[in-house]
């Protein structure tokens, strides 16, 4: 975008280096691959987290299907666009095993650690938003966040997921939710824009549920930026020079 004469044509302006635009196409092609895996990574984590964290607060009584009751949701709206949402995404695996087993045995109820294995992301992050107060505090605690930031990361970890599954572009883009950082870190760096592929960047390292995987992934953005440093616009996606330092400070 940022090479077109006026953003509603397709001319671009003069000077213009196709290889400049190609290897931008790529590091969107290549951020988007390393993002979808590291959020797999995430993913599996807090499916986990959710679903045992409001276990053991609500689902405390045979036949521990609690989760089906609205009334254990404080937003009933958002928790009935979920389950709604669900009953469509269960068709994809009415073929599965496990679905076959609940069907027959369970008149299609299914433990909560069985629904989170077959929902979507993003309905993943929208359950933990519907929750009460008290089970995403137990949730928050048990991942060491804020339950508000906890919502926010989900949140923003569900646009990056979906960006990246739909070959969104990642460069020269405002995100949106803005990510949510504690006052004193947005105060130690000012130079961060929160609704920047960097913010969504940290927000994926502060999720990742172990030291090697973080490493890992400043590693590959690192190299991705190095290889293409003529051509990256740094500011356009939200990288600090400092970025660097930035990434490995939040490495634990």
């Amino acid at each position: 975008m940022q090479f077109r004469k006026n953003p509603s044509n397709s001319d671009y302006m003069e000077g213009t280096k196709f290889e400049t635009v190609y290897h931008l196409y790529k590091v969107d092609e290549i951020l988007r691959d390393t993002f979808r895996r590291y959020i797999e990574k995430a993913e599996v984590y807090y499916r986990t987290q959710i679903a045992y964290g409001f276990s053991i607060t609500k689902c405390t009584k045979a036949p521990y299907d609690q989760h089906y009751d609205e009334n254990n949701f404080y937003n009933k709206r958002g928790y009935k666009e979920v389950m709604d949402s669900f009953s469509r995404e269960k068709n994809y695996y009415k073929d599965s095993l496990i679905v076959k087993h609940h069907k027959v045995k369970y008149s299609s109820k299914m433990p909560l650690w069985v629904i989170v294995e077959l929902m979507s992301f993003s309905n993943i992050s929208k359950l933990y938003s519907s929750m009460y107060y008290s089970e995403k505090e137990v949730i928050a605690k048990m991942v060491g966040i804020g339950r508000d930031t906890l919502e926010n990361h989900l949140h923003c970890l569900s646009v990056l997921r979906n960006k990246c599954a739909h070959a969104a572009r990642m460069y020269n883009t405002d995100f949106n939710p803005p990510a949510r950082f504690t006052t004193s870190f947005l105060k130690k760096h000012p130079e961060i824009k929160n609704n920047s592929l960097f913010a969504y960047t940290l927000v994926l390292l502060k999720r990742l549920p172990d030291e090697e995987s973080k490493r890992s992934l400043v590693e590959t953005v690192k190299a991705v930026i190095d290889e293409y440093r003529n051509d990256i616009d740094l500011g356009l996606i939200g990288f600090p020079e400092n970025y660097m330092e930035i990434m490995e400070n939040n490495l634990l």
